[in-house]
């Protein structure tokens, strides 16, 4: 009987060191991530930034300190993935749904478009089964308001379980970038070091050849519009929404409008539908600066915070 307790002793202690060691690892997971996870651990919400990765880094804090003067009740939070994740259809739509506290009556949210968050590929029918977003986290992700969230882990996290572990024990050598989410879903992206100007000119340039692949590979989709009018009808229910293009460089918006020229007028005719408001910040003069040609740098993403938190508090 003696040997036999300590039989169990010892399995008991060999089991519970390392559910303790993957319970840290999960607990570091959630305090520094540069993927999703804590956008699926935070508390439903009540004023989200919605679209692509061109908005994610909008800064909520920002936006709730210039407009809470006016909308007291008013926290955003950035609920912005990518092109790849979150293009306007069902499995967003019901992502939106679960985030959204349904409770809300006086939120505002902004909703990023672009030509890619309103495309499908081309080869296959524009039809939801088909949709390229179903097999990521988006759409994977059941449980959107729960901490810590398992179901992401198992289903959608891209790195071993104990990363966030490992890398505070092994920093990674000479980083270009740290990258985490926020406690409010911003997307922070802190500049370590950059390329030399003539090899960031090089750099965008190949991200444009594969950003215009990317166009080439796509076509309009009546059905992603359809879904993105659902979406503004359901946030309608719970505040107000604001339409917003995300300024970018010339070369990505050229690409973009000879691909679907008629983009503008369609999304003014869903402007003028719905009554929201709609902005194009490509058409008006700004000094904004892209790291790759589509995503704002840190020092402009700030201005550009500022300035739409003026633009709501305006409407």
């Amino acid at each position: 009987m003696h040997s036999f307790r300590k039989s169990i002793l010892k399995l008991s202690l060999f089991s519970i060191v390392p559910l303790l060691v993957i319970g840290y690892a999960i607990f570091l997971t959630g305090e520094h991530t540069d993927d999703f996870y804590k956008r699926f651990t935070s508390s439903p919400q009540h004023s989200l930034i919605l679209g692509s990765s061109r908005g994610s880094g909008i800064n909520p804090a920002i936006l709730d300190k210039i407009i809470q003067p006016k909308y007291p009740k008013v926290k955003f939070y950035n609920y912005a993935f990518t092109w790849g994740h979150s293009p306007y259809g069902p499995k967003y739509l019901e992502s939106i749904r679960k985030k959204l506290d349904p409770k809300t009556k006086d939120g505002i949210f902004v909703v990023i478009v672009e030509p890619t968050a309103l495309m499908v590929t081309c080869s296959k029918p524009d039809s939801p089964e088909y949709y390229f977003e179903n097999d990521k986290a988006v759409a994977k992700t059941t449980f959107v308001n729960v901490n810590p969230n398992l179901e992401y882990l198992i289903e959608s996290y891209d790195y071993s379980l104990t990363r966030a572990l490992n890398l505070k024990i092994l920093p990674p050598k000479n980083p270009m970038a740290d990258v985490e989410v926020l406690d409010n879903g911003k997307m922070e992206v802190k500049m370590i070091k950059d390329y030399s100007p003539e090899k960031r000119a090089e750099e965008n340039t190949r991200k444009m050849g594969e950003f215009q692949k990317r166009i080439d590979d796509l076509k309009w989709s009546e059905k992603r519009l359809k879904y993105l009018e659902e979406t503004i009808r359901f946030l309608q229910k719970h505040g107000k929404v604001l339409l917003l293009r995300m300024p970018v460089n010339s070369v990505p918006y050229q690409i973009e409008d000879n691909a679907v020229p008629f983009f503008d007028a369609k999304i003014q005719e869903l402007s003028i539908k719905y009554k929201v408001n709609y902005t194009n910040y490509n058409l008006t003069p700004n000094d904004y600066k892209c790291i790759d040609e589509v995503h704002l740098s840190n020092q402009s993403m700030t201005e550009f915070s500022k300035k739409l938190g003026q633009k709501i508090i305006s409407e």
